[in-house]
């Protein structure tokens, strides 16, 4: 019987995740690899060339995909190229992984997206879920395919995914149980045409639920205030500002829960999470722990053992007076700023990286009122002295993160303040990924703390 081949696109982690799933699946199926450019990974390679997947490489090699019926891709494929509308008018039906694994669970799934926010959110959703004995698998944008986890993951099980909006945009049928949708600000200028293009990708979140299900919303995010009337599921507001109705809130220590019966509290003393921005993402980690059956006492009971995650807000150290705050993950604007206002004063602050189409403008009136200094590493140095002409003698060039590190502990280890990476820009110009960038800031502090332990 001729066959027609299934074609997964793109051969990281996610696209042998799902070559994986279907040869275990099928031990002999007809399978091809398409990536647009040439594979380093030779042995990989072979591997599966050995189990009779056929690679495509190249974007010359592009049409022979017009043989598929199926076509699964990884998140760094835009589906929304012209060439893939060649494939569809074929026939073929193109789907992303998010959407391809869906289809293989019946198990309850919470999905986060967002701007910013989203590993710290699932990370301590699926902390509590643990933590209070439920059954539940991390996956996702943190790191681990879901169709990699699909094996291990049972009907009566819960599945916390971290969604990008690379991987909503080609989902057809994906509908979350809870849907979180933390903030919304530019982001990936450089792959849409728009705000509203964004914008309409993540809001996918929301397209196939049920009146059964629930959306977690930012009350003081602007852009979302409608989002309420997109879904058919109920809508919990979130808010640092101001009492919700329906949702949570902040009141002194304590975090407000009300599900639409009566108010719940639950404290924040033990919350080892640092700035406004955290806690935005605890009070959406107990919504939707809330909503799949945690009671209020567990979630408080959960606090305690979560210490956040690495590169984000995470607190490196002390060099005498100075303190470091590594928060790499900051790659726009918009979670830079937040770090910013996190931190009271007397501040340096490491900005730059390569830029997504950002305006940094912004950040200025922030910087002037907190910073002592501003340092500019990498590609968008040039535009971000630009878009901050106004801050003058503020802003300070530093060819590398290791001069940046000298040059900030330098300016405060007098007076005592904090230096604070928070670049607000990819970091694909000088480092490998973003955890590059913020171990490279850490090895930075640990030499200033052997020097300053070997002076005495």
């Amino acid at each position: 019987m001729n066959r027609k081949p299934v074609a997964v696109l793109g051969f990281g982690k996610t696209g042998q995740a799902v070559l994986e799933f279907l040869l275990a699946k099928e031990p002999r199926p007809s399978l091809i690899l398409f990536n647009d450019g040439e594979i380093s990974d030779k042995d990989r390679q072979e591997h599966f060339k050995r189990r009779g997947v056929r690679f495509l490489t190249g974007a010359g090699q592009f049409s022979e995909l017009a043989q598929c019926l199926l076509i699964i891709m990884s998140p760094g494929f835009n589906g929304r190229n012209p060439r893939f509308d060649v494939l569809r008018r074929g026939g073929a039906e193109v789907i992303s992984e998010i959407e391809y694994a869906f289809r293989q669970v019946k198990a309850r799934i919470i999905a986060v997206s967002g701007s910013n926010g989203k590993s710290t959110t699932v990370s301590l959703i699926q902390h509590l879920l643990v933590a209070s004995g439920r059954k539940s698998h991390l996956a996702g944008n943190i790191g681990v395919p879901f169709i990699a986890e699909i094996a291990a993951i049972a009907d009566d099980s819960l599945v916390v995914l971290e969604l990008s909006s690379f991987q909503l945009e080609e989902t057809v049928r994906f509908r979350p149980r809870v849907a979180v949708l933390l903030n919304i600000t530019p982001d990936h200028m450089d792959r849409y045409v728009s705000m509203p293009d964004y914008m309409a990708a993540k809001f996918k979140l929301f397209e196939n639920q049920k009146r059964s299900d629930c959306m977690v919303l930012n009350a003081d995010d602007p852009l979302l205030r409608d989002c309420g009337k997109m879904g058919r599921g109920k809508a919990y507001w979130f808010s640092s500002s101001r009492a919700q109705a329906r949702g949570a809130y902040i009141k002194s220590h304590d975090l407000i829960l009300n599900l639409g019966k009566a108010e719940e509290t639950i404290s924040l003393r033990d919350n080892p999470l640092r700035g406004i921005h955290n806690l935005e993402n605890s009070m959406a980690a107990a919504l939707a722990c809330r909503e799949v059956g945690l009671t209020a006492a567990e979630i408080e009971a959960g606090w305690t053992g979560f210490r956040g995650l690495p590169h984000r807000m995470e607190e490196v150290g002390k060099v005498g007076l100075v303190e470091f705050i590594n928060d790499s993950k900051a790659t726009n604007v918009d979670a830079a700023l937040k770090s910013i206002n996190s931190i009271s004063g007397n501040l340096v602050v490491i900005l730059g990286g390569k830029d997504k189409g950002s305006d940094f403008s912004v950040l200025e009136r922030p910087l002037r009122e907190r910073a002592r200094q501003v340092l500019l590493i990498g590609q968008a140095a040039p535009l971000l002295r630009a878009q901050l002409s106004g801050l003058g003698g503020l802003l300070a060039d530093v060819g590398d993160l290791e001069e940046a590190v000298a040059k900030g502990y330098g300016l405060l280890k007098h007076g005592g303040g904090v230096v604070l990476l928070a670049p607000a820009c990819a970091s694909f110009d000088m480092f490998n990924n973003f955890e590059h960038r913020g171990d490279v800031f850490k090895q930075e502090v640990l030499r200033l703390q052997l020097q300053a332990g070997e002076n005495g």
